[in-house]
């Protein structure tokens, strides 16, 4: 094989996803980063073209990333390539040869999606995007390598800083799997993804017995659960409320694993990653650049606050706000459009993406005595996804009659769609005040006590928190689709061809 200039064991293109663009691994430099701040320590591009991923300290491949900035950019909303018609074995999607040390990767797509049996819940009219961010972007010179990094921008909250920075580790493997969790502020995102990635850890003979392995990414996964707030929502001693997402937040995949999957016979690696975002960023057209990723996600995860369709009454009154999904399917809706013209095709509809739709904080319908609910939450079954489409006739009815039709949107919109009632802790929150280490409250700055929000310690208990993202990882191809009984995502779930003897 030639010489190359490009970083090892990378491939020939990278898609960054955060912004969408390509990013050209011969030009790209790269980085390794401080673990607390987020700084720039040191330019080790010389070293990691010359020797891969040897080039660092084992423990620094961890701290380790991509530059994504203009210099290295080829293109912009990279996406994956339109499949025909037909389906034919022999099209784009079914053959994929990796660079460098990546073996050839045949797979082949088999059977059309599911039709769903929903009714169409009522849809939004579509929302323009005007951010014109691709307007800045494109090719430019290979930089010098003895060039520093440029300093990053100021982030105002609005748009995605420049540069930003990619993890080593997740341009390594081809087909990664990028999911994302949409819903307003405060409808239980990061509580829910919190007890998602915490069982993950916990239930590793289950997932093997799906056929899946799950290794996380060691140094996210440390910065992660140290983080005080989650520190505290996973300590059975503390069980305090995780902080809620700031505006200002970067946006970068919350945590990402790489998942070996051993169903049908042949054995592969994907990195699935988690895009967790504040909730009101969904709502905001003037923050448009930072919400650039979704165009690049491959899997939904639609949270609705089961809290939110009760008033201050106690009753039962349906939702009274935007639930933040219009605004995605919406934005992600117009850019298959803008695509397909492009293209020269007609746009994908539904759209080729599996989506999981969740009804979380659903302990406080258990309260409420509502037996749809009861039904499931008390059910032994979280790892029985044969059970999914049941569940999800039922999610459905109960919010198509009880004022949560914008939650079902998804069904409809994208291809493959499962349903399901879920808890990240079994109870309400309650308040208390904030003591020190000496049991002294803290004040604020006014003088005032500090409260904190808390969760009943012997009545928390995370409910049925890792079916939704077993069942989408199953309408993924991670997990085998024969455990759902559903039919394959077209461009999305690529199955391992199953050897036929005789």
């Amino acid at each position: 094989m030639a010489p190359t200039n490009r970083a090892g064991h990378l491939p020939d293109r990278v898609v960054c996803p955060y912004c969408r663009a390509g990013i050209d691994p011969a030009r790209v430099s790269i980085v390794v980063r401080d673990a607390r701040t987020g700084r720039v320590v040191r330019d080790v591009t010389a070293k990691m073209r010359a020797s891969g991923p040897q080039g660092v300290e084992p423990a620094e491949l961890g701290h380790t990333y991509l530059v994504c900035e203009r210099a290295a950019r080829i293109d912009v909303g990279a996406s994956a390539p339109a499949a025909d018609d037909g389906w034919e074995n022999d099209d784009d999607w079914t053959t994929r040869e990796a660079s460098d040390t990546f073996a050839s990767d045949t797979t082949t797509v088999a059977g059309d999606a599911t039709v769903s049996v929903f009714a169409m819940p009522p849809a939004s009219p579509v929302d323009d995007d005007e951010d014109e961010w691709d307007l800045d972007t494109g090719a430019r010179a290979a930089p010098n390598p003895a060039q520093a990094v440029p300093a990053e921008t100021e982030d105002d909250g609005e748009r995605l800083p420049e540069p930003h920075y990619v993890p080593y580790q997740y341009c390594q493997l081809p087909d990664p799997l990028n999911i994302g969790l949409v819903g307003t502020s405060a409808s239980g995102k990061s509580h829910l993804l919190a007890a998602m990635l915490h069982r993950l850890g916990e239930e590793t003979q289950e997932l093997a017995r799906l056929g899946i392995h799950v290794q996380p990414f060691a140094e996210m996964w440390d910065r992660y659960v140290q983080r005080e707030d989650v520190a505290g929502f996973l300590s059975p001693a503390r069980r305090t409320v995780i902080e809620r997402t700031p505006r200002r937040d970067p946006v970068e995949f919350r945590m990402a694993y790489v998942v070996i999957s051993t169903w049908g016979g042949v054995q592969r690696s994907r990195v699935v990653s988690f895009f967790d975002v504040a909730g009101e960023l969904f709502d905001d057209t003037t923050a448009q650049a930072r919400l650039q990723f979704i165009y690049g996600l491959d899997a939904y995860l639609f949270v609705g606050d089961g809290n939110s369709l009760y008033g201050w009454d106690g009753k039962r009154h349906g939702l009274r706000n935007p639930s933040g999904f219009d605004t995605v399917l919406n934005k992600v809706n117009q850019y298959e459009f803008q695509q397909a013209q492009g293209e020269g095709r007609h746009p994908d509809i539904p759209l080729p993406k599996p989506a999981a739709i969740v009804m979380a904080k659903a302990d406080l319908q258990l309260s409420q005595g509502e037996r749809w609910v009861a039904k499931w939450l008390e059910c032994d079954d979280e790892f029985n996804l044969a059970t999914v489409d049941e569940e999800s006739e039922d999610v459905y009815v109960y919010c198509a009659t009880n004022g949560a039709r914008s939650w079902l949107r998804p069904v409809v919109d994208c291809e493959d769609v499962t349903l399901h009632f879920a808890s990240a802790t079994g109870c309400d929150m309650q308040t208390r005040t904030r003591r020190d280490a000496k049991g002294e409250p803290l004040l604020d700055l006014n003088g005032e006590e500090i409260q904190e929000g808390y969760y009943n310690r012997n009545q928390f208990r995370h409910m049925r928190v890792l079916r939704p993202l077993l069942s989408l990882l199953a309408m993924a191809g991670v997990v085998d689709p024969n455990e759902i009984g559903h039919a394959h995502v077209r461009g999305v779930r690529r199955p391992p061809v199953r050897k036929v003897s005789g």
